[in-house]
């Protein structure tokens, strides 16, 4: 009896004694270029919970490396706090594996042995178009093939050029992620730099390029001012400008500059002011189009790339404006086409138009046409949504505000009214508008207006 006893509490003892779960200390995914060594680590526990002390451990892999004994396969022996472990060198092949660790449980990595010259950098920064000033990301993302390398070293170092940037941290480990996330803040200069990224044995040179058309974008006095504005829309070297202001009664009117030429210093843009008549938006005939001599001139002196000036004489006033970029975009992570662009209805719907402008994920829009008595009017579409990778969509305003040419203006007496609801359909160079202004639908056909 009393033998029969001492058996069983022997056999309750091994039973908590051995084995019954397992914790992984390196990493679950691996990348091991081939000739190079990792140490492979697991910590056992028995049934109570306690380190598995004494364990047998087999060490094991499918013919992708070896281990210390120079086999697929090595046996080792957990130490006093449960932990086996056991050197695995990848042979020089590319190749996705498992190296298995087992011990009454099993546990098992997955590794990809991959050769050192078939090794590059992803780099994709956030958003895809940074702009000097604005603080963007840069995800690093080491890979073979399609597939990813884990636990990579990556060091991050800006070579200043004719602009310059800031750049944290200064490295980073990809991790189990697969991946490094580094965060950029650039100087507000427009021209180049270039993002050093040091990988292994290599250094990714990327460059980051001043924009094509830097001076394209919705530009505003600030808040001080709020409730007018000037489009600028750039090609080439050329600009095309239309002043969103306010006539003597408070209507909304309009000036544009479709052109002009650069200063010896490529400082200041100067062209020709128009103020045009016309027909109503809702039923335009473009034979009653009088764009009509010249209305006076004006120059925008650029003051870095997010500021500018502007000196303007119109119908005998003179005045001068300090401009900013109007702050209207934000990131929603998803890809949306690129539709910032002066649009119109083509040569045969000549003297209207409108400029859409794009920051990240946001399009804002002004509307410049004629209103009931042919006079300049215009409408704004400052905010909206994707409906689909081609539609924006959201609602259309009419303002109404303080005269602004030749004097101090007054943001007090600016008024917004919604006034009903716009869609476009971008696709490529064309668009189809639709609009319900008061009740009223209409439906336009764009394209982006050459100059």
């Amino acid at each position: 009896m009393a033998r029969a006893l001492l058996f069983l509490l022997c056999s309750i003892a091994s039973t908590a004694w051995a084995a019954a779960s397992a914790v992984t200390v390196s990493p679950q995914r691996s990348s091991i270029a081939g000739g190079e060594s990792q140490v492979f680590a697991v910590r056992f526990f028995d049934a109570l919970g306690h380190p598995s002390v004494g364990e047998s451990v087999v060490f094991s892999n499918d013919a992708c490396g070896f281990f210390s004994n120079g086999q697929f396969a090595t046996t080792a022996v957990t130490d006093a706090t449960g932990l086996a472990q056991a050197t695995f060198t990848a042979r020089p092949q590319g190749i996705t594996c498992w190296v298995t660790v087992t011990a009454g449980v099993s546990v098992r990595f997955d590794v990809l042995t991959y050769s050192p010259v078939n090794a590059y950098l992803q780099v994709t920064t956030t958003p895809a178009q940074p702009r000097p000033g604005w603080p963007f990301t840069v995800e690093a993302r080491p890979k073979v093939g399609a597939y990813d390398l884990y636990n990579m070293d990556i060091t991050a170092h800006v070579t200043s050029g004719t602009a310059s940037a800031s750049i944290a941290p200064a490295s980073g480990n990809s991790g189990q992620a697969g991946a490094v996330m580094f965060n950029v803040t650039p100087d507000n200069r427009l021209g180049d730099y270039t993002i050093d990224l040091g990988f292994r044995d290599r250094v990714e040179h990327v460059t980051m390029a001043a924009p094509a058309n830097p001076w394209q974008d919705m530009w505003w006095a600030g808040a001080g001012e709020s409730g007018w504005g000037m489009s600028v829309i750039q090609h080439g070297d050329v600009l095309f400008a239309v002043i969103y202001a306010y006539d003597a009664a408070g209507k909304p009117t309009w000036y544009v500059m479709p052109g002009g030429a650069w200063d010896s210093a490529h400082a200041r843009f100067t062209g020709s002011v128009y103020q045009p008549q016309g027909s109503p938006y809702s039923a335009y005939d473009a034979t009653r189009f009088q764009p009509g001599a010249p209305v006076g001139t004006m120059t925008i002196a650029t003051g870095g790339f997010d500021s500018a000036t502007f000196d303007y004489t119109i119908a005998g006033l003179s005045g001068t404006k300090t401009i900013t970029r109007m702050d209207f975009g934000s990131s929603d992570g998803l890809v949306h086409p690129a539709v910032a662009d002066m649009w119109w209805g083509g040569s045969t719907q000549d003297g209207w138009g409108i400029a859409f402008l794009q920051q990240l994920g946001a399009v804002f829009g002004v509307w410049f046409t004629y209103d009931a008595g042919g006079a300049p009017t215009w409408f704004v579409m400052p905010t909206g949504n994707w409906i689909d990778t081609g539609t924006w969509a959201g609602p259309i305003y009419q303002t109404s505000g303080a005269p602004w040419l030749g004097r101090p203006y007054d943001a007090l007496q600016f008024r917004a009214t919604d006034v009903g609801t716009y869609r476009v359909v971008f696709n490529g160079n064309v668009a189809t508008f639709t609009y319900t202004i008061n009740g009223q639908a209409g439906t336009l056909q764009l394209s982006k207006q050459p100059f």
